[in-house]
């Protein structure tokens, strides 16, 4: 990032309230087995508040820590696209109005990355640095089962192919050493992810 912005971008994170499908009984009840979104997100733990101020909280103590200026607004807790283009381009248009703002991460599952909210990405990517993270964790359907995630690899492979040249990076999170997976397990998702056309892990 520093190559990119001539200088060190720091993540501001930013709840704007969404859920998930694995919570809310789209496709499974009790979230990921991993996952607690209040151990990374201030906000879950205090009222919510504007997506601008959040930024303005999260750059204040941001500034405390480390030395920087410019700033990506990380839409982290939960799923991230997980609702209609109406609802969010106004959120991903909130945080794009600070002034400190160079740029976007938005935490997100494959299976929640419709064509029209690709072509939301894909907009804001010509206008702005946008990274779009999914969520994947591992290659294998029987962990993924087992982490209550609600989908399994084919879908990441298809949100993959048809995230293709839109403007955005696509990060890929992965989870190693997760129990009942051995080192030829995790060295499997290591290669698929060298094959594929990914930005970042």
């Amino acid at each position: 990032m520093k190559a990119k912005f001539g200088q060190r971008v720091q993540k501001v994170s930013v709840d704007a309230g969404f859920t998930c499908p694995n919570v809310d009984g789209t496709v499974a009840i009790g979230g990921c087995t991993f996952c607690d979104n209040r151990s990374f997100s201030p906000s879950r733990r205090v009222p919510r508040l504007t997506v601008l101020d959040q930024i303005q909280d999260g750059i204040r103590r941001l500034k405390r820590r480390y030395t920087c200026d410019q700033f990506f607004a990380y839409f982290q807790p939960a799923t991230n696209t997980y609702a209609p283009v109406e609802r969010l381009r106004p959120l991903y248009e909130s945080a794009l109005q600070h002034p400190k703002i160079v740029g976007m991460a938005i935490g997100t599952r494959p299976d929640c990355l419709p064509n029209d909210v690709l072509d939301l990405l894909e907009e804001i990517a010509g206008r702005t640095y946008l990274s779009v993270e999914y969520g994947l964790q591992t290659i294998h359907n029987r962990s993924l089962d087992w982490m209550n995630r609600g989908h399994h690899y084919d879908a990441f492979l298809d949100a993959m192919e048809r995230g293709q040249n839109r403007g955005f990076e696509i990060c890929v999170h992965v989870i190693l050493g997760l129990p009942g997976e051995s080192l030829d397990d995790m060295l499997a998702t290591a290669r698929e992810m060298a094959r594929l056309p990914v930005d970042s892990i």
